[in-house]
C-alpha cells in the first residue's frame, strides 16, 4: 500500500522512526496523541510529535499548552492539512513559531524517476543496517552533495539532503535521491516520505513527489530559568 492511500498518523509514525534512526535517537514514546522524543539538543531539549492533529483539536490544544508550560526549551511538531489553524492554535497557547512551515511529502518508490550522477562528480554509497548513506564529490574529491535514507518495514524515510552552494543547479539534488531510491527498493522499500522546507518542496515536486501535509512547529518562547 501507498503512502497516498494510508493514513496521515500511520505515516507519521514510519517518518518519526525513520528520521529518529537516522538521528540515533531512542525510541519515542505515545502519549496523549503524540510521539515525545528526548534529543537533548541546545534549544530543542523534546520534541512532541502530535498524530492526528486534524481529527483531535482538542489533544492538540491540550498539547500545545503542555509544551508551552514546560521548564524545557520543547518543541512541538504538527503535520496537518490545516496549517493555518494549526498555527493560530499555537500561537494562542503561547508557543513561539517556526519561521518556516515545512511540508510532508510521499511517492510510490517505483514512479520515483532515474537520474544518474553525471561527469565529473562521482557518487558512493554506504549502508550501515537499515541507513543508507549517500555521498557525491567533484573531480578533486571534494564533498558536493549527501544524502541519508532509513529503510524500515518497507518506508524508506528521507533526512539531511543537502547540495553544497556551489554545487547547486546541477542536477545532483535529484541525482541523491535517484541513488538512494535505487538502493531503498533494493531492500524492499515501497513507500517514501520526507519532509521539505518550502525551497526543497520544488525539487521534490518535479521528481514527482506529493504534499501530503504541511508541518508546523512550535516551541517555547524562552528557556526558563
Amino acid at each position: 500500500m501507498t503512502g497516498s492511500a494510508q493514513s496521515l498518523p500511520h505515516l507519521v509514525r514510519c517518518w518519526q522512526r525513520g528520521w529518529g534512526v537516522a538521528c540515533g535517537l531512542a525510541p519515542a514514546d505515545e502519549a496523549d496523541g503524540a510521539l515525545h522524543v528526548l534529543s537533548g539538543k541546545p534549544g530543542r531539549h523534546l520534541e512532541s510529535l502530535v498524530l492526528d492533529a486534524d481529527g483531535d483539536p482538542g489533544a492538540l490544544r491540550a498539547l500545545a499548552a503542555q509544551v508551552a508550560g514546560s521548564p524545557h526549551p520543547d518543541w512541538l511538531t504538527v503535520p496537518t492539512t490545516a496549517p493555518r489553524e494549526v498555527a493560530e492554535v499555537l500561537g494562542e497557547e503561547g508557543l513561539r513559531l517556526a519561521a518556516e512551515q515545512e511540508h510532508f511529502m510521499t511517492i510510490d518508490l517505483r514512479e520515483h524517476p532515474d537520474l544518474p550522477v553525471a561527469a565529473p562528480y562521482a557518487v558512493s554509497l554506504d549502508r550501515d543496517g537499515p541507513i543508507l548513506d549517500i555521498r557525491i564529490v567533484d573531480e578533486h574529491d571534494r564533498p558536493a552533495a549527501h544524502g541519508v535514507m532509513v529503510v524500515l518495514d518497507g518506508v524508506a524515510v528521507a533526512h539531511n539532503i543537502a547540495t553544497y552552494r556551489t554545487h547547486r543547479r546541477r542536477g545532483l539534488g535529484g541525482a541523491v535521491m535517484s541513488s538512494l531510491v535505487r538502493a531503498a527498493i533494493g531492500l524492499g522499500a515501497e513507500t517514501g516520505l520526507l519532509t521539505a522546507s518550502r525551497q526543497g518542496r520544488h525539487l521534490y515536486t518535479a521528481l514527482g513527489w506529493a504534499n501530503r501535509a504541511g508541518v508546523v512547529s512550535a516551541g517555547t518562547r524562552e528557556p526558563r530559568r
